[in-house]
C-alpha cells in the first residue's frame, strides 16, 4: 500500500472540476449547435444542389428536345430540297436528251440537203446555173448549222447545269446525313437517364474539339446549302424552257426553210417541164420545117434541071439558023425571041441556083437549129431527172419527227435502252 502512494495524483479544487464540467458542456453544446449548423447548410446544400442538378438536367433534356425539333425541322426542309433538286435533275436530264435528240435528228436533213446540193452539181451546159434552189439549199445548209450550233450550247449549258445540280444534290444530301446522325445521337442523349446503363465519367467532355460551330453558323451552312440549291433549281427551269423554246423556234426555222426550198424546187421542176415541152414543140415544128426545105431543094433541083433541055433547044436553034445562006441569014423575029428565050432561061437559073443555095444554107442552120435542141432536150431531160430526184430524196424530210413527237420517242429509246441494261447485266 506504501508503494501505491509513493507518486501522488495531481488534485484539482472543487472550483476546477466545476470548470471543468461547465468547460466540456459549453464545448459540446457549440459542437452540436455547429454540427447542427453544418447538417441543416448541408441538408440545404443538398435540397438545392438536387433542385438544381434536376433543374439543369431537365433544361439540358428540354433543350435537347428543342435541339431535335430544329434539327428535324432543317432536316425536313432539305429533304424537301433534296426531292426539288432530284426532280430538278431528272426534267433537266430529260429535257438535255431532247435536245440531243433534237440534234441527232437534224444529221439526216443536213445529209439530204448536201446530197441534194452534190446531186445537182451533176447538171451540165447552161443548165448548171445559180438558181433559187440552189440558194434555198445553200440557207438550209446554213440553218441547220446554226440550229446544231444553238443547240450544242443548249447541250454544254444543260450539263454544266447538271453538274451544278449534282452538287447541290451531294451538299444536301451530306448535310442530311449529318443530321441523321446528330439526331441519332441527341436521340440517344435524351433517352439518357441517371439510371441507364453505359454512363460514365469521361475525360475532359467539355474540351472544344477543333472545327467546331456556333449555331448561327450551323443555321447559315444548312441556308446556304438550301439557297444554293434553290438558285440552281430555278437555273434549270429557266433553262429547260430555254431548251423546249429553241427546239420548237429551231424545229420551226427548218420547217420554214424546208417549206421554201421545196417550194424553189417544185417551180423549178416546173420550169424545166415548160422549157422542156417548149424545146419539144421546137424540135418537131424544126423537124417539119425540115422536111419541107428539103423538099424545096429537091423542087429546085428538079427546076434547075428541067431549064437545061429548054436552053439546049434555043442554042441548036440559034446555031442552025446560023447556017442560012445570003440574004436568008437575017435577024428576024424568031431571032430575037430566041436570043430572049436564052436570056430568059439563064435568068431563070440563076434565080432558081440562088434560091437553091439559099434553101441549102436554110437547111444547114435548121439542122444545126435541131442539133442544139437535141441537146438541150438531153441537158433539160437530165436536169429534170436531177431535180426529181432531189424531190423524191426530200421525201425523207416529210417523215421526219415533229417537236411534239420528240418526248415519246426519247421515251421510247430510253425503255428500250433499259431493257438492254437488264437483258445484259
Amino acid at each position: 500500500m506504501a508503494t501505491a502512494y509513493e507518486t501522488s495524483p495531481t488534485k484539482y479544487a472543487p472550483s476546477d472540476w466545476t470548470i471543468s464540467n461547465e468547460v466540456i458542456q459549453s464545448s459540446a453544446e457549440r459542437q452540436r449547435l455547429a454540427s447542427h449548423r453544418i447538417r441543416q447548410e448541408s441538408n440545404q446544400t443538398r435540397n438545392e444542389t438536387s433542385i438544381t442538378t434536376k433543374w439543369t438536367q431537365h433544361s439540358n433534356d428540354t433543350s435537347l428536345h428543342q435541339r431535335i425539333s430544329d434539327v428535324t425541322d432543317w432536316k425536313s426542309s432539305l429533304q424537301h430540297t433534296l426531292s426539288e433538286t432530284d426532280s430538278a435533275i431528272t426534267k433537266l436530264s430529260e429535257s438535255k436528251r431532247l435536245a440531243e435528240y433534237a440534234l441527232m435528228a437534224k444529221e439526216m436533213p443536213l445529209h439530204v440537203v448536201l446530197e441534194c446540193l452534190v446531186t445537182r452539181e451533176n447538171r451540165v451546159a447552161i443548165d448548171l446555173v445559180r438558181d433559187e434552189v440552189e440558194a434555198e439549199l445553200n440557207k438550209e445548209v446554213s440553218v441547220i448549222e446554226g440550229v446544231q450550233a444553238i443547240l450544242h450550247q443548249r447541250i454544254g449549258d444543260a450539263f454544266k447545269q447538271l453538274c451544278q445540280l449534282q452538287e447541290c444534290y451531294e451538299k444536301l444530301q451530306f448535310d442530311i446525313s449529318d443530321k441523321t446522325q446528330a439526331l441519332s445521337i441527341d436521340t440517344d442523349c435524351v433517352g439518357l437517364g441517371n439510371s441507364s446503363s453505359g454512363i460514365n465519367i469521361q475525360t475532359d467532355p467539355t474540351r472544344i474539339k477543333k472545327g467546331i460551330v456556333n449555331p448561327v453558323q450551323w443555321e447559315s451552312y444548312s441556308v446556304h446549302n438550301t439557297d444554293e440549291a434553290n438558285r440552281e433549281i430555278a437555273q434549270s427551269v429557266r433553262l429547260r424552257e430555254s431548251i423546249s423554246q429553241t427546239i420548237q423556234q429551231t424545229t420551226n426555222d427548218l420547217e420554214s426553210q424546208w417549206t421554201a426550198t421545196n417550194y424553189a424546187l417544185r417551180r423549178r421542176i416546173h420550169e424545166i417541164k415548160q422549157a422542156y415541152q417548149e424545146l419539144e414543140w421546137q424540135k418537131k415544128n424544126t423537124e417539119a420545117e425540115i422536111a419541107q426545105v428539103k423538099q424545096e431543094i429537091e423542087s429546085l433541083t428538079v427546076s434547075l434541071m428541067e431549064k437545061t433541055p429548054p436552053m439546049k433547044v434555043a442554042h441548036t436553034r440559034l446555031e442552025n439558023r446560023t447556017y442560012r445562006q445570003n440574004v436568008e441569014l437575017c435577024r428576024d423575029q424568031p431571032q430575037y425571041n430566041l436570043v430572049e428565050e436564052i436570056s430568059e432561061i439563064t435568068t431563070s437559073q440563076k434565080k432558081l441556083a440562088e434560091k437553091l443555095h439559099v434553101s441549102k444554107q436554110t437547111l444547114g442552120t435548121l439542122q444545126r437549129t435541131l442539133e442544139r435542141i437535141m441537146k438541150d432536150l438531153s441537158v433539160k431531160s437530165n436536169s429534170l431527172q436531177l431535180d426529181k430526184k432531189c424531190e423524191e430524196i426530200r421525201q425523207i424530210l416529210s417523215k421526219h419527227p415533229k417537236p411534239h413527237q420528240l418526248p415519246q420517242l426519247v421515251k421510247e429509246a430510253m425503255e428500250e435502252k433499259k431493257d438492254e441494261n437488264n437483258k445484259n447485266p
